[in-house]
């Protein structure tokens, strides 16, 4: 059976981010769902781009995935924050030690705040003080292993955090593979 990840969006979320992360994971055979965290599958992301979603939060919230991935946008970000249903998602995830990540402002307004954020992880530049004290702020990608998380820092990233969640989830031969074929030199 593929890994299955969800990508969870709400209002504002970063289009690039979320939509380039699902192509790597296609792209290695995983199973991925996007899920709005509002009543309506249509989301209008951060650049007015409208993403057409596969299902609402609520209708998932008892189904476990093997990664739930979070895209950032500064008001996406707050929206998911802001969804009791998926930081319910999120701390089941943590107490069942799978996988879970986040990009851009989503480590530091989602995660952070929620007692999500593992000791090494990153975020977009202009928000790593809300996690001061974390370990490898500075790098593109940081995995977490001890804490199951992959946090990345923003649009330029968000293919090589895809790559590097289907790495931890279907193995290094699998993301060369994907890596090679999207033409990344990361």
């Amino acid at each position: 059976m593929p890994p299955s990840i969800l990508i969870a969006v709400a209002e504002g979320s970063e289009e690039v981010e979320a939509v380039s992360t699902a192509n790597a994971l296609r792209r290695g055979e995983c199973e991925v769902t996007f899920a709005s965290v509002s009543n309506d599958k249509t989301v209008t992301c951060a650049r007015k781009t409208k993403l057409v979603c596969d299902a609402l939060l609520e209708e998932v919230a008892g189904k476990k995935f093997d990664f739930i991935a979070l895209p950032g946008g500064v008001a996406g970000a707050n929206n998911l924050a802001n969804s009791k249903t998926l930081i319910k998602m999120l701390k089941d995830q943590q107490a069942r030690e799978a996988w879970y990540g986040g990009i851009c402002a989503a480590p530091a307004l989602v995660f952070k705040p929620n007692d999500l954020f593992p000791i090494s992880g990153t975020c977009y530049p202009s928000f790593q003080d809300k996690i001061e004290g974390a370990l490898n702020v500075e790098d593109r990608v940081v995995v977490d292993e001890l804490a199951k998380v992959i946090t990345s820092q923003g649009p330029a990233t968000a293919i090589p955090f895809g790559i590097k969640i289907l790495e931890v989830l279907s193995g290094p031969e699998k993301a060369s593979a994907v890596k090679s074929q999207m033409l990344c030199i990361e």
